[in-house]
């Protein structure tokens, strides 16, 4: 057994001893990591904010990190998805130009449109057209503002009742509003998602007015009022606005809103039965309001 002299320290003894790489056994080295102090050598160390880090601990320290989403994403995926949808459809459109204009938008006498609201083509049996309208929009300002509105609004009245309620009472708007659109309007093609959406800012109308004693609900509910009066008012005056399927989402919505968010506490919930109850009236008035349309019982 080798005796230290005195004059040598535990430094001496440190810097004398030689190591190598746990990962290349060859490679002497007097790195170490710095989490697991093991030695490594300079093609493994991985710079840290702190010294360095091996491989495997680096691996590790990715493993354990959470996955990175957006707000949006996390919490209201449905919304998220509906722009994106909405988007795609109209990237098609744009890219695609004629041949899918005239297959899924809406356009005066383009008979093969199949996305369309188009009166005669309801009249005959195309009833999809009550929901399919929502994915095409005419002009890129149009879409911008509908997407812009749904990202604004949607999410809110998502995370209240939750992703599968949401994109049920955004499906049940959009045909409350093209109901509206097809039996009270003026009878031309009709493309976007407004009906739908204007149904959800309904939904959130409600959800807000039960809630209203809280000062800032309150306030944002004033905002919510203003906002709808002044689309409502624009409707009219701006032209190639289909103002009816604004106002059959809005109806739809609210009516929704009224038996599912019954209760005023902080969760939006009701009885199941009440929300069978307000969905079948919003789908019975629209489908009794086609059918009075297209026998035309409805008055001129």
């Amino acid at each position: 057994m080798s005796q230290v002299p005195p004059e040598a320290d535990a430094s001496t003894l440190e810097e004398s001893a030689e190591t190598y790489c746990y990962l290349h056994p060859d490679t002497p080295t007097r790195l170490r990591c710095t989490r697991c102090d093991r030695p490594i050598c300079g093609r493994c160390a991985i710079p840290a904010s702190v010294g360095q880090h091996c491989p495997y601990c680096v691996a590790e320290a990715r493993k354990s990190q959470p996955k990175v989403r957006s707000a949006m994403a996390k919490q209201s995926p449905v919304v998220l998805g509906i722009v994106i949808l909405t988007a795609a459809f109209y990237i098609a459109q744009q890219v695609l130009g004629s041949c899918f204009t005239l297959r899924f938008a809406s356009s005066p006498g383009a008979g093969a449109a199949f996305c369309g609201n188009i009166g005669p083509s309801v009249a005959d049996g195309g009833w999809w057209r009550l929901v399919t309208p929502v994915l095409v929009h005419g002009s890129t300002i149009h879409i911008l503002m509908n997407m812009l509105v749904l990202y604004v609004y949607g999410p809110n009245v998502e995370q209240a009742f939750g992703s599968l309620r949401f994109l049920f009472m955004y499906v049940v708007c959009a045909i409350s509003g093209s109901a509206f659109s097809y039996a009270l309007g003026a009878g031309g093609p009709s493309v976007g998602a407004s009906g739908a959406i204007f149904g959800i800012v309904g939904v959130l109308l409600v959800y807000l007015y039960n809630r209203r004693s809280q000062q800032f609900i309150a306030q944002y509910l004033r905002g919510i009022l203003l906002f709808l009066g002044l689309n409502l008012v624009l409707g009219f005056v701006i032209p190639n606005v289909d103002v009816m399927a604004h106002l059959g989402g809005l109806v739809g919505g609210v009516i929704l809103a009224l038996g599912f968010d019954r209760q005023g506490g902080t969760e939006a919930r009701s009885s199941p039965a009440l929300q069978l109850v307000t969905t079948l009236a919003v789908l019975g008035g629209s489908i009794v309001l086609v059918l009075m349309e297209s026998s035309g019982s409805l008055p001129s």
